[in-house]
């Protein structure tokens, strides 16, 4: 061969020998996420026989893993001693290992990472010993959370192994159909001396590493947590042939034109076929990165994921969905998603899934505006909050739902809810024993102190009377006493009026707000007009008094923040509700201001409007006024209104 002929063919079996050694990690990282999975779910609950086989059937794993013979999970009982419980497939074969102590027991820690893919050493049997070209691997269980919990320093014992044993020769066929026809591939353990060899492509053929006459072959060596194997790379006849070594013969009799036209034909595709396995490889492994960050985001999440198929069977439920329904996921997956649906829910459930899978929409919040209820395993309703989506695969349709376990949540909602009635019933108490207060403290200023004075006022001007005419410096001391009485029977009357106006009791709420109207014109020289629409005939004293009480407020705020020249006070009513307004000219206020949390003035009103039913709303723009008004329905109306009672 050529010099550049043999250089060409080194490339090409490079590539091909990369290609080879890429797939074999790929296919063992398969069986990574495999076991790592069936680990977990061992690790949740203790597998039966029959649910092991049906969580392996319904993961497809026989299809999916390559060259696996045997997917078993074994207890750890007694020091040393670790026995098969559960196996797949279940065959003639299998079923005698049933209980049987496992004979790579010995080989196995008991102590390992929770994501630690063991290769046990090899076994007599293994490799060209007894022609049965087999490699076993194993992953520990952990209880559930055990692992998780546990730190570096303090790892709990394990609790058992998922074991799979392997053919090589079936797991390579499968990972590099075409690339091996090319190359024979020897792998060895060369852990522990000698090496022991697992496998060898040239099984059965006369040919041996040591009497192969070839020039290319390449070693290399991969480890598998904490072994090393030794894939030993050999190109056979066929490879030779497709690489035109007959043909750079032939060059010499049928031309040097033809012969590199094929030569660099060959190379080229050579070159292709090795940048889209490699672009393929690198696709692959990508998807499979993806998986298994998506596998973790699931198993970690906060909600309880479940994924169902168009047949309304589970095919994925998340550690926080076991935790939630109280039901293992081995038990859970293909089973009805209906078993966790109360039967009432269950009818209008698959008719939303059915309208939903026709709409074509991604997700959405599923039962917006209604409750919704789960059903744990052992029949207890709860309340959920949930959304769901839905995609395609190549089995077809998928339905994943996240769902939120709300029963906290509704909790402490009612609880609140319960406490802002109760605080409502108490301000409600107050406002009426401060009126009530006022009302007696108003009553005894009017009818007591105002008669005390109104005596005192008699008997000074009968001792005016009786004064002698010459007594004038006694009789300026009387006239100033007279404008000291009189004066003090007015505040006296004022503060009365202010705590509770009499004509409110006697002659009603308009004649109550004139008077008031009147009063604050007089005291702050702001001008004042009340405009009644409709005289309030029917209005119960609560209405009224708080009605007083919120234009009173009212206009406080804008002798002390407005700056206004004039403040209208209308009132009106319809069939329904009482209708007030107050609006004055002044600076008005920004929405900053009216929502600082001092403004007590506005506060106070609207708890007067809620508790009688109400509504208070407030429109203000700075520079142009300030408007307040009040709704208040009419009794009768249906309002809700706060009871005024004693908080129990």
């Amino acid at each position: 061969m050529r010099g550049s002929e043999h250089r060409s063919a080194q490339r090409h079996f490079y590539g091909q020998t990369i290609l080879i050694t890429r797939s074999f990690r790929h296919v063992l990282g398969d069986y990574r996420q495999a076991l790592r999975a069936a680990a977990i779910r061992a690790g949740s609950t203790r597998p039966t026989q029959d649910a092991w086989q049906a969580y392996d059937r319904s993961l497809g794993l026989d299809g999916s893993l390559p060259g696996l013979e045997t997917l078993a999970f074994a207890q750890v009982g007694a020091p040393g001693q670790i026995a098969v419980s559960a196996i797949f497939p279940y065959n003639g074969d299998n079923a005698r290992l049933l209980g049987q102590p496992l004979r790579d027991a010995g080989m196995l820690p008991r102590e390992a990472a929770p994501d630690a893919l063991l290769m046990l050493p090899p076994t007599p049997d293994a490799g060209g010993a007894t022609n049965r070209p087999i490699m076993r691997l194993a992953m520990p269980v952990y209880p559930a959370g055990a692992a998780s919990l546990a730190g570096p320093a303090a790892r709990p014992v394990v609790g058992g192994y998922v074991y799979a044993v392997i053919r090589l020769d079936a797991l390579l066929a499968a990972a590099a159909p075409d690339l091996l026809r090319d190359i024979d591939l020897t792998v060895q353990d060369v852990t522990s001396s000698p090496p022991v060899t697992l496998f060898d492509s040239r099984q059965g053929s006369r040919d041996s590493l040591e009497d192969q006459a070839t020039s290319l072959s390449r070693n290399e060596k991969i480890a598998v947590d904490g072994r090393s194997l030794l894939l030993i790379y050999t190109a056979n006849g066929n490879f030779d042939a497709t690489q035109g070594i007959g043909w750079a013969r032939s060059v010499l009799i049928g031309g040097v034109a033809l012969s590199l036209l094929l030569l660099w034909s060959l190379l080229s595709l050579a070159r292709m076929r090795i940048d889209v396995g490699l672009t393929a490889q690198r696709m692959s492994a990508d998807l499979r990165q993806n998986e298994s960050r998506l596998y973790g985001i699931i198993q970690s999440a906060m909600e309880a994921v479940i994924t169902v198929d168009e047949q309304q069977n589970i095919v994925i439920f998340n550690p926080m969905a076991e935790r939630i329904f109280q039901c293992s996921a081995m038990e859970a997956i293909g089973t009805p998603l209906n078993r966790f649906i109360p039967e009432r829910f269950r009818g209008f459930h698959e008719r939303h899934i059915e309208n939903f899978g026709k709409t074509g929409v991604s997700e959405r919040q599923m039962g917006p505006g209604r409750p919704l209820w789960g059903l744990r395993a052992n029949g207890d309703e709860f309340p959920v909050e949930a959304s769901i989506s839905q995609n395609h695969d190549a089995q077809g349709k998928l339905y994943t739902v996240l769902l939120r376990d709300i029963t906290d949540r509704q909790q402490a909602e009612q609880a609140l809810q319960a406490s802002r009635n109760e605080l409502a019933r108490l301000s409600a108490r107050i406002q009426s024993i401060r009126e009530e207060e006022k009302m007696h403290i108003a009553r005894e200023l009017h009818d007591d102190l105002g008669q005390r004075l109104t005596a005192l006022k008699m008997d000074l001007s009968m001792l005016d009377v009786m004064l002698p005419p010459d007594a004038k410096a006694l009789r300026e001391r009387t006239a100033a006493m007279h404008e000291l009485i009189a004066a003090t029977v007015s505040e006296v009357r004022r503060i009365a009026a202010d705590l509770r106006p009499v004509m409110l009791d006697d002659l009603g709420l308009i004649p109550a707000l004139e008077w008031l109207a009147n009063d604050f014109a007089t005291r702050y020289g702001i001008k004042t007009e009340l405009r009644v629409h409709d005289d309030p005939t029917d209005l119960d004293e609560d209405t009224a008094t708080a009605l007083f009480r919120i234009v009173q407020e009212a206009l406080t705020n804008v002798a002390r923040h407005a700056k206004a020249s004039l403040v209208t006070i209308a009132v009106s009513c319809d069939a329904r509700a009482w209708h007030v307004r107050v609006q004055d000219n002044g600076r008005g206020a920004g929405t900053d201001q009216l929502s600082k949390p001092k403004s007590f003035g506005l506060i106070g009103i609207r708890e007067r409007a809620r508790m009688l039913g109400g509504e208070m709303h407030v429109y203000s723009v700075p520079g142009e006024g300030f408007r307040l008004e009040i709704i208040l329905p009419r009794a009768g109306e249906g309002n809700t209104r706060v009871s005024t009672g004693a908080p129990q």
